[in-house]
């Protein structure tokens, strides 16, 4: 399953909200910390991923629509 973009900032900023509020007592907090932490790195390497991806669609969209424009050059004048 796949998230939206739009899903995956709601999710980091809940998280970041999350790790800014969590106070550290015991060990037990400190495991806690560190899964938040790993869950936030995690959610921003989606993030980068979707946009890289869309970077390449875009690219790749680009490409075509220069090679459909150009023309032969038996009918350059």
């Amino acid at each position: 399953m796949t998230l939206s973009r739009q899903s995956l900032e709601i999710l980091v900023d809940l998280v970041e909200i999350k790790v800014s509020l969590f106070q550290v007592q015991d060990r037990d907090d400190v495991r806690e910390h560190s899964k938040i932490r790993k869950c936030r790195q995690e959610l921003l390497l989606e993030l980068d991923q979707l946009a890289s991806k869309k970077k390449k669609k875009v690219i790749k969209l680009a490409d075509l629509s220069a090679k459909k424009s150009r023309r032969p050059s038996y009918l350059a004048h």
